[in-house]
């Protein structure tokens, strides 16, 4: 944590240590850090019931460690383990009772949500090249969804999947939304009318868009009032490129999976329903795309969007509060759903039990499987499952991974194996060899000089480069 907050500036430092010394049971007066924070003595006392930063700090001492850093998934695994017994836990002297299990692990998914987020906050500040890369990238794709699109017309009905689905999904394993931030602001620019070519008889625009699975409503993004939009799923598409109506467009989509949930999601606690938080503005390097944390620096105070996110925002100190879009309830930080790093997964929530399912049988349809970073790591049980049968399938896969010594170009076959047997400690091999063992030696190949160079060229990305790591014959 101390290596997470050493870059970032004075208040977000003040900050983060008035908030964890405020939410530390031991120190019993609390006031100068709530003054400090702009917290008020009701807020702060909701605080204290849903996280507990002395309770997390016993249980992380118990985990082992090597070099002085410790496992996320062994911390879950412990807290985890602990509250499906209803058992406390003794740390020396100290014990944790089974009612702190819950408000410490709301504590450490809290550390990792704000860290996440002040990264993001960091580089974008210090890595507008990377980004834009990646944004560049996202046009290419949609390029080729067009050149995919105009050709599939010529043989399909524009209503059927066969023409209407990109030939291409995206399982996002991270939390945060930046990917599909890039290609939703790719998709923003590219449907402009004067750009989006036309398609079917009489031509008409052909747009871009995406699938999340699940019908979730994102809040608005670009609006001064409080309201949402939904993404495109395959009911809207049907009816849009039905071949009776003239809609002004025909629609394309792909399909985008957060089976661990994401930094944007909202569930209410009131109406259940989930929301998607992506922002206020539509920009590619936008410095809101994360939800607010519970802090101020990491708040949005002068962005509300209706009267009760002012109040919050003012006199109770709720940073963090976003507005139910559909019943107007409050949501915070404790609403946001991530499945965690832990073997004790539990019940999750219906709509992350869809996405899942969704992605299951796209994963189990899929050709050509592209490992884009991913390192495929044992313990994955579930995912390495669902792969298990490609390798009876011939289904190919395609490894893209950093190695200092890899070169800008792919590997395959005995030449492969032989980068992986001459570099046993590096990490590409371990996941080399996994790909391998689930695909078979001749359906696997790899990319070793990492992301973005699998995409670029003479420092710009380059379409037959994308399209060469698409296309694994």
């Amino acid at each position: 944590m101390n290596k997470a907050i050493k870059d970032h500036s004075e208040e977000i430092k003040k900050e983060w240590v008035d908030l964890l010394n405020m939410l530390d049971s031991r120190n019993q007066d609390k006031r100068a850090e709530r003054e400090r924070l702009g917290i008020s003595e009701e807020r702060y006392n909701e605080l204290c019931s849903i996280y507990d930063w002395r309770a997390l700090k016993a249980l992380v001492r118990l985990c082992p460690k090597v070099e002085g850093m410790l496992k996320l998934q062994d911390l879950f695994n412990l807290i985890d383990l602990s509250i499906s017994a209803n058992q406390g836990v003794f740390v020396g002297d100290d014990f944790v009772r089974p009612e702190q299990l819950h408000p410490a692990r709301n504590m450490l998914i809290l550390l990792i949500t704000m860290i996440h987020k002040m990264e993001y906050d960091q580089a974008v500040k210090n890595n507008k090249e990377t980004y834009q890369q990646f944004y560049q990238f996202s046009l290419v794709l949609g390029e080729l969804m067009w050149e995919e699109g105009l050709d599939l017309a010529k043989e399909h009905s524009l209503n059927t999947r066969d023409f209407y689905l990109f030939s291409y999904s995206v399982v996002s394993m991270n939390w945060d939304p930046m990917i599909l931030w890039f290609l939703f602001n790719a998709h923003y620019k590219l449907n402009n009318p004067s750009s989006a070519p036309g398609v079917g008889n009489p031509p008409q625009k052909m747009k871009l868009f995406h699938d999340l699975a699940h019908f979730m409503g994102v809040r608005s993004i670009d609006t001064p009032t409080l309201s949402l939009w939904y993404p495109m799923n395959e009911t809207a598409v049907q009816r849009l490129n039905d071949p009776e109506h003239q809609t002004g467009r025909r629609v394309r989509i792909g399909k985008f999976y957060f089976p661990h949930g994401s930094h944007g999601f909202r569930e209410c606690p009131y109406c259940g329903k989930l929301t998607f938080y992506l922002g206020d503005q539509w920009k590619v390097l936008s410095d809101d795309l994360f939800p607010p944390s519970i802090i101020p620096s990491l708040g949005y105070t002068d962005k509300a969007k209706s009267a009760g996110e002012e109040k919050a925002y003012g006199s109770l100190g709720k940073f963090d509060m976003i507005q139910c879009i559909y019943c107007g309830a409050e949501t915070e930080a404790q609403h946001t759903p991530l499945v965690m790093q832990t073997n004790y997964k539990g019940q999750h929530p219906p709509y992350i039990e869809e996405i899942q399912r969704d992605m299951n049988v796209a994963v189990s349809e899929a050709k050509h499987i592209i490992l884009f970073g991913y390192s495929l790591p044992s313990d994955d049980v579930h995912y390495r499952s669902v792969l298990t049968a490609k390798k009876k399938k011939g289904v190919k896969c395609s490894i893209v991974n950093f190695d200092p010594d890899g070169e800008d170009r792919w590997l395959d076959g005995e030449e492969l194996e032989a980068f992986l047997k001459d570099h046993p400690s590096s990490g590409c091999t371990d996941v080399g060899e996994s790909a391998i063992e689930l695909f078979g030696r001749k359906n696997v190949r790899a990319y070793l000089k990492g992301i973005p160079n699998v995409f670029m060229e003479n420092g710009a990305v380059s379409k037959e480069k994308v399209k060469k790591m698409l296309r694994y014959e």
